[in-house]
């Protein structure tokens, strides 16, 4: 394996996620001939397999990335040369290796703004260029972190009042850093939410997720509703004043709807939202074990 190069990119604002990044070797300043640091201006979020002119874009690398944050709606993906996405990784300030094969690119997407404006990032990449054997060998030691676990947060001035037939709602999150919360305030939004808006895993995987009520009057509620038809099941209901409700499934196209009073006059009302990744196959499972355990099911 060859000795590592590594890059550092400071930047104002969020990478996009498509922009290709026109920066070359030259654009940066060199240290100990290994180590590169520029400022990328404007918008930028793509980053070419030849590592701004420093590789072949030929050649096998295994890639460390690391970030300014763990904030799991930043993310990094290796696409292939028709565009597929064949890796993704969810951005930490912990380095984790990725693999890139020939003519391969990075796209890195982050979501670090806050509503009162842009905030700056540092992305750090360690290349190595490697044999195929040593790529193998790296990649099994080294596997990506999957991250399988987040928690939203949304803040109203108001009660939740669920319309379940209402067009689907999808907030507006913000990182909070100081939290590790993505966090959304909205006043008036009643309509039920997309998983999909929620969960940041891939559609392939289902969720499970529990809900808390801060400032309520003990009569939240946990609501499913089937997207199509917008028929609903309320899994729990008077969930008290902040307790968690009980854990409930939700996949594909499944909506959420929320449902609680305020108890404090002038007040918030906070409603704390933690999602669990569920793997292909595991909830049939999970439920398959559960008939089986009272005698339900007949093979």
């Amino acid at each position: 394996m060859s000795e590592v190069s590594l890059f550092r990119l400071i930047k104002d604002n969020d990478f996009d996620g498509h922009t290709y990044i026109t920066l070359t070797r030259d654009n940066f300043t060199v240290s100990g001939q290994r180590h590169y640091v520029a400022t990328v201006s404007g918008p930028g979020g793509s980053i070419g397999g030849d590592f701004f002119g420093v590789f072949s874009p030929d050649s096998a690398k295994v890639v460390g990335v690391a970030f300014t944050s763990a904030n799991p709606r930043s993310m990094v993906r290796v696409v292939d040369r028709s565009n597929r996405v064949r890796e993704e990784v969810n951005l930490t300030p912990f380095v984790q290796y990725i693999l890139m094969n020939p003519g391969d690119r990075l796209s890195v997407l982050t979501n670090e703004a806050l509503p009162t404006g842009p905030v700056p990032v540092e992305l750090t990449l360690a290349v190595n260029e490697v044999s195929e054997a040593q790529h193998v060998e790296w990649a099994i030691a080294h596997p990506p972190a999957v991250h399988q676990h987040t928690r939203l947060r949304i803040i109203r001035r108001g009660d939740f009042v669920p319309e379940v037939n209402a067009v689907p709602w999808v907030p507006t999150f913000y990182w909070n850093p100081v939290s590790n919360v993505q966090e959304a305030t909205d006043n008036t939004s009643q309509a039920p939410i997309p998983i999909s808006a929620l969960s940041p895993f891939g559609r392939m995987y289902g969720t499970l997720f529990s809900v808390r009520y801060s400032n309520s009057n003990n009569d939240g509620k946990l609501v499913v509703v089937e997207s199509r038809s917008h028929a609903f099941y309320e899994s729990h209901t008077n969930i008290r004043n902040a307790a968690w409700s009980r854990v409930a499934y939700a996949a594909h196209d499944d909506l959420i709807a929320l449902s609680a009073t305020t108890g404090v006059v002038g007040g918030d009302l906070i409603v704390d939202i933690e999602l669990v990744r569920v793997e292909p196959g595991d909830r049939l499972r999970g439920r398959f074990s559960e008939a089986e355990a009272v005698g339900g099911n007949n093979l």
